[in-house]
């Protein structure tokens, strides 16, 4: 028997944890942004697209993604794969993406660059050597924001997808397989491409980062 002296505590607590259930059961779980990968142009920076050729199943498989593209963007006989992915499970987009995205290369360095032109976007940047060679990049675009710390970020969206409904998580990758050693990263034309597809995809507008 639960003392009347309590009975508005208690009615209070049933309450609110009754609001995830009746946010997760009863109601569209998902938020429709109407954004689109397909919305993406076929010229970004100067570079020319066209379809990769991955398997059409590959999204739903490694991202559970239904909203997914890639193509190879070409200039002047220089290629830079663009692969841009969005999934309701931000996990599958941050934790390593490269093992599915460009798979082979062997990376062994990483780091985090706000570029002079975009500070705004924090790029996470993968090395495949201390000397040129390959190079992917990738930002991670969620709720019209970039992330730069994807655990600080798990933390923080935790709490919030307990009485709100779920977001999708957008990956812009691109990878460049011919950067000269002597090359800046901040000159390597996969930058502008990385900065024009998520431009296009935004249709051009701002964001901070979460």
């Amino acid at each position: 028997m639960i003392s009347t002296r309590f009975l508005s505590v208690v009615c209070a607590l049933v309450g609110l944890t009754l609001v995830p259930t009746l946010i997760h059961s009863y109601t569209e779980t998902e938020v429709r942004d109407g954004l689109s990968t397909q919305a993406i142009s076929t010229s970004l920076a100067g570079y020319e697209g066209v379809p990769s050729g991955r398997n059409a199943t590959w999204g739903k498989r490694r991202f559970d993604s239904d909203d997914w593209m890639e193509r190879k963007y070409t200039s002047d006989g220089d290629d830079i794969k663009l692969s841009v992915i969005r999934s309701f499970d931000p996990k599958s987009l941050y934790h390593h993406p490269e093992l599915a995205i460009a798979y082979g290369p062997s990376y062994v360095r990483s780091e985090v660059k706000r570029f002079a032109q975009r500070p705004d976007i924090p790029v996470h940047i993968l090395y495949t050597d201390q000397d040129g060679g390959t190079v992917a990049m990738y930002a991670l675009e969620y709720d019209r924001g970039f992330v730069e710390d994807p655990i600080r970020f798990q933390i923080r969206t935790a709490g919030e997808l307990l009485f709100s409904r779920r977001k999708p998580m957008t990956i812009f990758f691109v990878t460049d397989e011919r950067v000269p050693a002597s090359a800046s990263i901040d000159t390597v034309p996969a930058v502008k491409v990385l900065f024009a597809a998520v431009d296009s995809f935004l249709g051009k507008g701002s964001s901070e980062t979460p």
